[in-house]
């Protein structure tokens, strides 16, 4: 769809979730986050939706896929379960310790210590997916430091001259 609306398209509002966007006359659409059913707003939605709702934004198909990708390859075969025990961190769930460790791994393989191998081709075959952690004692240490302050369950860290917290 193009970025700009036509001056016939009118706002629309999914019927399951919420989600906005535009219609153009005659069109069908569907949601690509929950897949139900758009329909035009009725003019008090419109008004709010004109005076209150947040900006548009852009929502990236490929950085939950990405993220998902990189946890399932350097979880696989019972690695992120192993990472999990070994470490043992205090009142945080596997998947707490999984969301905050692929952090860690991306930011791993952005500074180049932690390496990648994709094949070139989709592949059945898991095993040409790959994590490699070029420098182990770094990702020890970058893991532990991750972990050494536990988070409260919102994410946030209390920090002195925090507004939000006066």
């Amino acid at each position: 769809m193009a970025t700009s609306p036509s001056p016939g398209a009118r706002r629309a509002i999914c019927d399951r979730c919420g989600a906005r966007g535009w219609l153009e006359p005659g069109e069908l659409r569907v949601c690509a986050e929950c897949g139900g059913p758009y329909r035009q707003m009725a003019l008090l939605e419109g008004i709010v939706d004109r005076w209150f709702a947040p900006p548009a934004q852009h929502v990236s198909e490929f950085y939950p896929r990405h993220l998902k990708l990189i946890e399932l390859m350097w979880t696989a075969e019972g690695r992120g379960r192993e990472t999990y025990e070994a470490l043992a961190p205090e009142k945080v769930s596997y998947t707490q310790f999984v969301t905050r460790a692929t952090q860690v791994v991306v930011r791993g393989m952005a500074e180049g210590w932690i390496q990648v191998d994709l094949p070139v081709a989709p592949t059945a075959d898991d095993s040409q997916y790959r994590v490699r952690f070029v420098d182990a004692e770094r990702w020890a240490d970058e893991l532990t430091a991750a972990f050494a302050v536990n988070l409260p369950a919102d994410g946030r860290s209390e920090v002195e001259g925090d507004p939000d917290l006066a």
